[in-house]
């Protein structure tokens, strides 16, 4: 038996300022939608907000993104954007991504890692034992 994190979706919808000059969804925009079903997910599905973090003196820093595009998005389009904590390391974690388009073809997929720091001095902290019991596994496959 193997144990898996929670894979969650958010609905992102393609906006015209969203357009680039061919057309389709400019590539800076797939970080804002992995970003922004990233922050809904905190809140709605691990039932810890960003809000949460800051009024405890912690945020999440992006220190490496990775993606792999494989269609375009396109005016219309809403983006599905599913994420999964893919792990939990001593000062942060790194999160899984895809996205599919209206079609529910996949448009592109790769990854986050995140540091959780001291929003005093910016400096990484240890994840403590709160966000470890609210990430936890929530799902199990065999």
């Amino acid at each position: 038996m193997s144990l898996d994190y929670s894979e969650y979706l958010s609905l992102v919808q393609v906006r015209p300022d969203d357009i680039d000059l061919f057309g389709h969804v400019h590539s800076a925009k797939y970080l804002d939608y992995f970003l922004a079903a990233r922050f809904e997910q905190m809140q709605k599905n691990y039932l810890c907000g960003m809000d949460e973090f800051l009024s405890r003196g912690l945020g999440w820093f992006l220190q490496d993104f990775d993606i792999s595009f494989k269609r375009q998005l396109k005016m219309g389009d809403v983006a599905n954007v599913y994420t999964r904590i893919i792990s939990l390391e001593k000062t942060g974690s790194i999160v899984g991504f895809r996205m599919t388009n209206t079609s529910n073809k996949l448009v592109a997929d790769g990854k986050g890692k995140f540091a959780l720091v001291d929003i005093n001095n910016a400096r990484a902290v240890s994840v403590p034992d709160w966000v470890v019991e609210r990430y936890s596994v929530k799902e199990q496959n065999t």
